[in-house]
Order: structure tokens, then sequence, then C-alpha cells
């Protein structure tokens, strides 16, 4: 009688532990201090002209001490491109 309680309780573990398995497979939530959205006041922005063609433009500018990295690229009406830049503060 017990063997039987054994196995039926082992059964009914396993059903559960495996019909749960979808909830523990979610990726974990993480709410550090150190994970934060970067909002416009976080970050400074550049704007270079003078550009000749639209593949010249890079995409990374290392202004020392910083890196700029492209965001946007438009063409001026003089042909020439205008590239904006913008780095976390």
């Amino acid at each position: 009688m017990k063997l039987k309680k054994v196995l039926t309780g082992s059964a009914l573990s396993l059903i559960l532990l495996v019909s749960a398995s979808p909830a523990f497979a979610e990726s974990p939530k993480v709410t550090s201090s150190s994970n934060y959205a970067m909002s416009a006041q976080d970050i400074e922005t550049i704007t270079v002209g003078g550009w000749k063609s639209r593949n010249v433009i890079p995409n990374i500018l290392p202004l020392a001490p910083y890196k700029w990295y492209l965001k946007d690229a438009w063409q001026e009406s003089d042909g020439t491109w205008t590239a904006l830049y913008a780095r976390p503060l």
C-alpha cells in the first residue's frame, strides 16, 4: 500500500513539474538599478557636415576623448551630406 502511495505521489509530482516547465523557461526580469533605459538627457549629439557622399561617412567618429556613433545622415541642398552623431553621457 505504501509503495502505491509513493508511486502515485511521484507520478503526480512529475506531472506538475512538467506542466509548470513553461513558466520556468521564461527569461528572468532584471530590475537592477544598473539596467535603465536611456532618456534624451543621457545623450549628447553633434552634427558634422560637408561629406562628399553617404558612403564616406564613418559609423564611428573618434573625436578625443570620446567615440561618437552615427545616428542619422541627410543630404543638403548643395549636394553634401551632413551626419548626426551621438554618444552616451
